[in-house]
């Protein structure tokens, strides 16, 4: 998804959530539509820009008082419409109606005007602590560099910021990030993770680093790919355009590149995890990074079957039931400490 098609995206639901919010009054809204409406403003900031921008228009619209003397195509009015002038042919004076709609306009405005400064309250929070990005356990934060870059980080990721005049240098220290980079020729954008770098200039691409090594995967444009960084000193580059994926493996072996459902592949950036014949020890390790309820086994066997599907990462109840569903002797107790999956005494 380019930018525009980002940004028509972000009007499309800004103007969704107007007209959702602004026939109601505020009052009236519930809480979960307002804990939704202000989780949707923080995933971006184009989201509160957008959102702003349609109020404006609203408002702008609701106080224009001359709607019947605009000419529409100059057709005239057939015999049988009769024109009825108004007594005093002064500006009515704001309605009920009307008050209360601009107020409507005011207060989710603010709303979102509340929500773009705690989000550039959070990024200058972070430009004076220093260049750390990090997000914990079951969080996952879209955050925008001082370039106009967005990098959204998935739970449990950790990296490092260092922007110098002719070079932009991310450190992914562990975890994984889907970038948006921002176009700039003559700053490049250098993303590294443990002895791997990917070179960009304006694109969108995915970087993983973890048991399988570190996995590179191209949504949008053309990155370069180098496995040490004696390889970047003799430019020995490896090239992936949108819709490729390579994997360079913690002994430094580079697998081949190859053609990937880059949907699928950066599912996880939409907030799917997708598994392909995993162990369901592997498939309960990932689903706990995204929630605060904790999965456990207590039956190695269990633990070896193979999984394959696709699940919301937040949703560990279908996994339960795509669980339960595989055996009748599927057993699932609950505890304070979190859900525990073993199978019935024979």
């Amino acid at each position: 998804m380019d930018t525009n098609d980002r940004r028509a995206r972000a009007t499309h639901e800004a103007t969704q959530w107007w007209n959702r919010l602004s026939i109601q009054k505020p009052t009236e809204v519930s809480q979960s539509e307002r804990e939704l409406f202000t989780e949707w403003l923080r995933e971006s900031p184009l989201h509160v820009a957008e959102f702003l921008r349609v109020a404006h228009v609203h408002d702008s619209l609701e106080r224009f008082k001359l709607w019947n003397e605009v000419e529409v195509g100059g057709a005239e009015a057939p015999d049988n419409i009769v024109h009825l002038c108004d007594v005093d042919e002064r500006a009515p004076e704001e309605s009920n109606v009307d008050r209360e709609a601009r107020s409507r306009v005011r207060t989710w405005a603010i709303a979102a005007s509340s929500c773009l400064i705690a989000i550039l309250g959070a990024w200058f929070a972070l430009s004076l602590r220093g260049d750390v990005l990090e997000s914990k356990l079951a969080e996952r934060r879209q955050v925008m560099l001082e370039d106009g870059t967005v990098v959204q980080l998935e739970p449990e990721t950790r990296l490092r910021v260092k922007f110098e005049d002719k070079l932009r240098r991310v450190e992914l220290e562990h975890g994984r990030a889907l970038f948006r980079v921002a176009k700039n020729p003559q700053r490049p954008f250098l993303v590294s993770a443990d002895q791997t770098s990917v070179r960009a200039v304006g694109t969108a691409f995915g970087v993983e680093s973890g048991a399988r090594g570190v996995v590179v995967t191209v949504a949008e444009g053309k990155v370069a790919v180098t496995d040490s960084p004696k390889a970047q000193a003799d430019g020995a580059e490896i090239y992936l355009t949108a819709g490729q994926q390579v994997t360079v493996q913690d002994s430094g072996a580079v697998a081949p590149v190859r053609v990937v459902d880059t949907t699928r592949a950066l599912a996880w950036a939409q907030g799917q995890l997708v598994f392909e014949n995993d162990t369901l020890a592997d498939v309960i390790q990932e689903f706990n990074r995204y929630n605060r309820v904790q999965l456990s086994i207590d039956d190695a066997q269990l633990a070896a079957r193979k999984v394959s599907g696709v699940f919301e990462a937040t949703d560990s109840e279908t996994l339960l039931a795509f669980i339960r569903e595989s055996g009748a002797e599927i057993s699932i107790t609950r505890t304070d400490a979190g859900i525990v999956i073993g199978t019935h005494a024979r």
